[in-house]
């Protein structure tokens, strides 16, 4: 009997030992970022168990139409950067996939891989564009994909989707979002859309997501000569969801019941996270550190030229992360300065009165501008009115009548210094990559640099190429008034000849530039208090999946999407 037991022990613990070294996907992530045009960036956060047999991991893109991937940049679970062999090859073995990432184009679409060496318990990054992702349709605009296709090599204990714009502010007065193919919710919350599952995907689960815009959010260059309600008739098509079982009656109750916890989250909760975030949460040393790759914002060592390809949003946002700018609000005057230098804008000062005048100039006007600084240069030219001149305090008295518009701008500016800070690898979720920390030690050196500026000019040349860039960057740092001082009394003459002023002009131009700063900081504060701004039809859940308010997710239907296809996974 005992070596009939012993027989049975030997064969089961084998055979479960095997099943603990099966595929696994544990959380699958993903964050979608659009643009104005219609393109997105996908970033996919993949925590997996590979398996003991199988040498790639893969995703499955087909049915793209006009949709372009272009490229993919995987890292792994430390940040570390795999190798883009561009075409990818099937056929190689475990070892010469390890490190490298590629893809495969097939006739309906592509697939997006690389290796998965060493085998086990493994995190992946993918991030990815996707050209002509919203669709312009007749009367509104439109995302419509699968995210998460069917038929993966494990199905998924977890699905999370979120979706955000860097152009605009999405809330259910502009949008609805429908979300298919697996049991979850969706909710709208501070201007992002999230579809999460709430039970285990099961084999033939995915992930589809359809969310309608209103015209003037996006500019897509994609086009389809169709109504939005044409397209959701067919993806309603099967769908049933949990919302629509009791409309009236204890829908009623949990409406009740929330709108008690809307209103406690609005006089109790959200000002006191407003506040927060506007007198900054303090950054701990060892934050700092872990932010800049294990080391202390004091021993980072100069930085001559100019970071993360001058790209001011970037700068700030890694700023704010580090504790730097949480008290000051100082990209609006690094964004004016540069809009002078560039001739987006002309200044005019009156020494005797000390007055400040900026005009748009007709020649160059809003040329190569896009983003946060194209919005800043159309509120300014705004407020300057008819005449084109903006006078003495009038952005001011502009600003305080539009304060919920500017604190839009606002907040779309951190948005998009986070996204192209992503977009560019430098980050994972919330965490700084190698390229990331190595990214925000050259702003702080450049931080430091300036600040040393006269101890550096006492021993070496300074680059006088750079000096209009410096007076931004120092801008940002809140040290544009001690920079300028030092670059006159560095080499007077060439001062003049670089930014078309003597310095007391300028030191005019500085002051009535700061003040412009000001009236948008002040207008963004008033803006944040709640009872000013609950009224813009953000934040919050909704119910109501039939109507695109959020709520329960359908598993059928969603028919109609693009980008999907069955398989991925591991291989």
């Amino acid at each position: 009997m005992k070596r009939v037991l012993s027989a049975v022990i030997a064969l089961i613990f084998p055979v479960s030992g095997l099943f603990a070294q099966e595929q696994e996907i544990r959380d699958v992530d993903i964050t979608v970022d659009l643009f104005d045009k219609g393109s997105a960036i996908f970033n996919e956060r993949w925590d997996i168990n590979t398996g003991p047999s199988i040498t790639e991991w893969y995703l499955v893109r087909e049915n793209l139409g006009d949709i372009i991937i272009p490229s993919l940049i995987v890292l792994d679970g430390d940040g570390d950067r795999f190798e883009d062999m561009g075409e990818w090859d099937v056929s190689r073995t475990l070892e010469q996939k390890a490190g490298k990432s590629g893809i495969v184009h097939k006739d309906d679409g592509v697939e997006l891989c690389w290796g998965i060496a060493p085998r086990g318990d493994r995190v992946f990054y993918a991030i990815y564009p996707m050209i002509n992702a919203v669709k312009s349709l007749n009367d509104y605009d439109m995302l419509h994909l699968q995210v998460v296709s069917p038929g993966l090599s494990a199905p998924p204990r977890r699905v999370r989707v979120t979706v955000r714009s860097r152009e605009a502010q999405l809330d259910t007065s502009n949008t609805r979002a429908w979300g298919f193919g697996f049991e979850g919710t969706t909710t709208f919350t501070d201007s992002t859309i999230v579809f999460e599952s709430t039970s285990p995907f099961r084999t033939d689960d995915s992930a589809i997501i359809l969310l309608r815009f209103d015209k003037g959010l996006f500019e897509p260059l994609s086009i389809r000569e169709k109504d939005f309600r044409e397209v959701l008739d067919v993806a309603l098509n099967g769908a049933s969801f949990a919302d629509d079982e009791d409309e009236y009656g204890a829908g009623t109750e949990i409406f009740s019941r929330l709108f008690m916890i809307g209103l406690f989250y609005l006089f109790f909760i959200r000002p006191f996270v407003r506040l927060s975030r506007r007198h900054g949460a303090k950054v701990s040393k060892r934050e700092k550190r872990r932010l800049l790759g294990g080391i202390s914002p004091d021993k980072v060592d100069w930085y001559r030229d100019i970071p993360m390809d001058g790209d001011l949003q970037m700068a700030d946002y890694v700023l704010r992360r580090l504790g730097e700018n949480n008290l000051a609000n100082n990209l609006p005057l690094a964004e004016i300065l540069r809009l002078i230098y560039q001739g987006n804008l002309e200044v005019t000062s009156e020494l005797a009165s000390g007055k400040v005048e900026i005009s748009f100039s007709s020649e160059r006007g809003a040329a190569d501008l896009s983003g946060s600084s194209l919005e800043l240069y159309k509120m300014l030219k705004e407020a300057a009115g008819s005449d084109n001149v903006l006078q003495d305090k009038e952005f001011s008295r502009w600003a305080s009548k539009h304060d919920s518009k500017v604190y839009m701008w606002s907040n779309s500016s951190r948005s998009e210094g986070a996204a192209k800070f992503r977009a560019k690898g430098f980050m994972i979720s919330d965490k700084f990559t190698k390229d990331g920390q190595a990214a925000a030690r050259e702003l702080v050196g450049l931080k430091k640099f300036l600040e040393d500026f006269t101890l550096v000019a006492r021993r070496e040349a300074i680059e006088s190429r750079l000096w209009k860039d410096y007076l931004v960057y120092a801008a940002l740092f809140g040290i544009a008034d001690k920079v300028a001082k030092q670059l006159k009394d560095i080499d007077p003459k060439f001062f003049e000849e670089t930014f078309r002023y003597d310095y007391m002009t300028f030191s005019s131009m500085l002051t009535g530039s700061q003040a412009l700063s000001r009236s948008l900081s002040n207008a963004i504060v008033s803006a944040s208090r709640p009872t000013r701004y609950y009224g813009s039809g953000g934040g919050g859940s909704y119910s109501g999946s039939r109507g695109g308010y959020g709520g329960h997710t359908s598993r059928g239907g969603g028919g109609g999407y693009s980008g999907g296809g069955r398989g991925g996974g591991g291989r």
